[in-house]
């Protein structure tokens, strides 16, 4: 037999372990993985090379419609593809309109098909008036549904009160349906804010004192409680500090169904470098001290932590630019897709001796099952799409400007050396060409979670 791609001799990660197979690549999808020689169409040579399952990015925004001059799903799904991401999972809010209607979520759709160079699924809106939408929105395909428990920067996408939120939680439970929140609490950061602009306060420091940990662990723990009582499952996203890892053990061994994200720039930045670099490196909840990310990574390398994710906000560098002189201006958000695999392959991998295992696990297998994309996607297995990245373990680079492929190139991590190159991304057994992304055809497809009864 001929297979239409065949990827040769590399170390192949899989859910079973890390071997030195082949891969044999049919109408899209992963057809064997054995030792034995296999005939392709195509070849790749991947001997001294890893293979590594495309990561499923939870959490990107990609503005688009109605913020296209912030990211676009054109630019957007390139720098997920040139960072080795092969399927986001994109965020309500931040487009206009935000994904809080079917109506809103079929002009999402409209906008990705046809230029997403990578698959994509989408969450739904929670909001304050929304609530007679969301057995549509479930109905229509979003995998999942999302609230913020403070500001959230943008006027069309209000946060939700405590009424509001068990009241979602409770319809979202009877739809089989589950909520992802962003938990700072809007009362303590409402607060803190308007005290430290009272003062004069304008500089980098301020921004982190504005949102304390107790912010974010009182917003866990009332959503912990109130997700408990209504029996709805629960996902708490970029979860920025060890306490909270805790909080969500204690929830989970009660029997509780809850799991995490932490972010990529949570493990690799601080508030140090916010300081330093400036409004770059600002995002909600902030950068917390070095302590605090030490025992981060304790909690991501002994598996109290599901998934790492990107977060990926861009906006125009004059959103970010304006908080040069009054940090409370900046638009809040990382622009981090397209490096989120590498830093986590730097590190995670290099640095902390994360196994490639635990990585394909945090960066696509458990992603996957939060999203209910699994068996589909997340994992080098039968059956399973053949998104995969060709990796070379020990070449060494540096993030530059140029590489970015996002429509406004800052990001933090220019400059930073980096340890583990993408030589290859695959999408579904075709690889995409990241030398001339903006000329290939887009051919992502969008990832419709299927109806519940």
């Amino acid at each position: 037999m001929s297979f239409d791609l065949v990827v040769r001799g590399g170390h192949v990660v899989t859910p079973a372990g890390t071997l030195v197979a082949n891969v044999g690549i049919a109408a899209g999808r992963v057809a064997t993985i054995q030792q034995d020689e296999l005939l392709g169409h195509e070849v790749i040579d991947a001997r001294g090379l890893v293979v590594l399952p495309g990561a499923v990015d939870l959490h990107v925004h990609f503005n688009e419609p109605g913020r296209t001059h912030w990211e676009g799903w054109g630019p957007g799904s390139r720098s997920a593809a040139a960072g080795g991401v092969t399927t986001v999972v994109e965020m309500p809010l931040n487009s206009i309109p935000s994904t809080t209607s079917v109506d809103a979520l079929s002009a999402k759709v409209a906008a990705a098909q046809g230029q997403s160079v990578v698959d994509f699924a989408l969450w739904g809106g929670l909001v304050t008036n929304n609530l007679d939408e969301l057995p549509g929105l479930a109905r229509s395909g979003v995998i999942g549904f999302k609230a913020f428990m403070c500001d959230s920067g943008t006027e069309e996408f209000t946060f939700v009160d405590d009424g509001m939120l068990h009241e979602g939680l409770a319809r979202l439970a009877d739809l089989g349906q589950f909520l992802a929140v962003h938990a700072e609490s809007n009362w303590i950061t409402q607060r803190l804010t308007e005290q430290l602009r009272g003062e004069g306060r304008r500089d980098r420091r301020a921004w982190g004192e504005s949102r304390p940990p107790a912010a974010e662990l009182e917003a866990i723990q009332r959503a912990l409680f109130l997700a408990s009582r209504t029996g709805c499952r629960l996902h708490i996203v970029h979860m920025s500090l060890p306490e909270g890892a805790e909080m969500i053990q204690a929830a989970r061994a009660s029997g509780h169904r809850v799991t995490v994200e932490t972010c990529a720039h949570y493990l690799t930045l601080t508030d140090d470098d916010l300081t330093q670099l400036g409004p770059v490196a600002k995002c909600a909840p902030p950068l917390r001290n070095r302590e605090t990310q030490f025992g981060l990574w304790e909690d991501v390398l002994a598996g109290r932590i599901d998934c790492i994710t990107s977060d990926h906000s861009p906006c125009p560098t004059e959103d970010k630019t304006r908080g040069d002189e009054d940090i409370f201006e900046a638009w809040g958000g990382i622009t981090g897709v397209q490096t989120l695999v590498p830093l986590m392959l730097t590190e995670g991998v290099h640095r902390r001796e994360m196994p490639l295992e635990q990585l394909a696990k945090l960066l696509s297998e458990n992603p996957a099952k939060i999203a209910g994309l699994w068996p589909q996607k997340g994992a080098i297995q039968v059956g399973a799409d053949a998104d995969l990245l060709i990796v070379d373990m020990e070449r060494q680079w540096t993030v530059d400007r140029d590489w970015l492929q996002s429509r406004h190139k800052h990001s933090p991590f220019i400059g930073r050396r980096m340890r583990g190159w993408i030589d290859r991304v695959v999408r579904r057994g075709e690889t995409i060409d990241l030398q001339s992304a903006a000329r290939s055809t887009p051919g992502g497809r969008w990832l419709a979670r299927p109806s519940r009864p």
